[in-house]
């Protein structure tokens, strides 16, 4: 099954981290207006009446960044920390957009590492650095010994909990194809707590950079690999434990997450238009509904439920739902 990979910013809410002067909705009502700079302008005056001029600079970078215009955010952030070299936000900001939208890693390493170097307990730098650049680089040692200095630090924020449930449910996954199947279950259990708190923050996607790092949203991404773990992991280790009454727990929970998220999820065109975008997988409806149809084919051999989420997979052009619905005769 495919993973949901978070673009690195698998970022994340840049929750609290990346604190523009500017209301959101007032940040919204820029992206559809004709003179977007100059509204951008306008806007980061009257909503902080103490914003100074580096703070605008700073802000319609972020706005800039969250509306997909890389090269004048760029610009913009790099006049910021000209004039003040000692904003760790900046230096972060910066290191996601080289390593989200301009795919260098050097570069980003070498932001995050400023941003660490200015505050030691800047938790969301060590889970960027963990989750994007350490993990996806293949460093697992370093990568896990950033995500849990993260998670120490603050174990209650979002985008910490989503980028340590994420590599600890990849580990998870490679200890099942190791045959490694107790340890399997202990990461993929421990990955359920983290992507849970994703789920009860109130308002996870309170920033204004997340709805560009997170285009399907937050909770969703969470719903989806809440599913993957149980289904994935936690009954196929199970299952090979030979208890396959536990097993069937995890299947039913798969169904649950799998539903939650598809009660919230985008259309096909959407996801499929970001996984070319951003060149990375996620978890479309249309896997959603060819994973759900497998879990109930599995538990309760409910071939109706099946078979109703394999058509609408098929429709939404999933091969293997079409294989599945073939197979069955659905």
């Amino acid at each position: 099954m495919k993973r949901l990979i978070i673009p690195f910013l698998s970022f994340l809410a840049l929750p609290s981290v990346i604190q523009a002067n500017i209301d959101p909705k007032v940040a919204e009502m820029c992206m559809k207006a004709t003179d977007f700079e100059g509204c951008v302008k306008s806007m980061s005056g009257q909503t902080n009446k103490n914003s100074s001029p580096l703070s605008s600079k700073y802000d319609e970078a972020l706005i800039l960044f969250e509306a997909g215009d890389t090269s004048s955010a760029m610009k913009k952030i790099n006049s910021y920390i000209e004039a003040n070299n000692s904003s760790k936000e900046a230096y972060l900001a910066r290191g996601i957009i080289y390593s989200y939208d301009l795919l260098e890693n050097e570069k980003a390493m070498e932001d995050f590492n400023k941003a660490i170097e200015i505050d030691e307990q800047y938790s969301i730098a060590y889970a960027l650095r963990a989750d994007h650049l350490y993990w996806e680089l293949g460093n697992a040692s370093q990568a896990k010994k950033d995500i849990e200095k993260a998670y120490k630090l603050s174990p209650q924020d979002t985008y910490v909990n989503l980028a340590r449930g994420n590599i600890i449910l990849d580990y998870a996954y490679i200890l099942l194809d190791k045959k490694k199947f107790d340890l399997a279950i202990s990461n993929a259990k421990d990955s359920l707590i983290n992507f849970e708190k994703v789920i009860l923050d109130n308002n996870p996607e309170k920033n204004l950079i997340v709805k560009r790092l997170f285009p399907l949203g937050i909770t969703y991404e969470a719903h989806a690999l809440l599913g993957d773990a149980n289904f994935d992991v936690l009954y196929t280790a199970y299952k090979e434990n030979g208890d396959r009454s536990g097993a069937k727990q995890f299947l039913k929970d798969s169904i649950n997450h799998y539903t939650n998220a598809i009660a919230i999820a985008p259309s096909q065109e959407e996801a499929e238009k970001y996984e070319i975008e951003r060149d990375f997988d996620m978890i479309t409806p249309a896997e959603l509904h060819l994973y759900r149809g497998n879990a109930y084919s599995w538990i309760t051999k409910d071939w109706k439920k099946a078979c109703k989420d394999w058509k609408v997979s098929r429709k939404l052009g999933n091969k293997e739902a079409g294989l599945n619905a073939r197979q069955w005769r659905c």
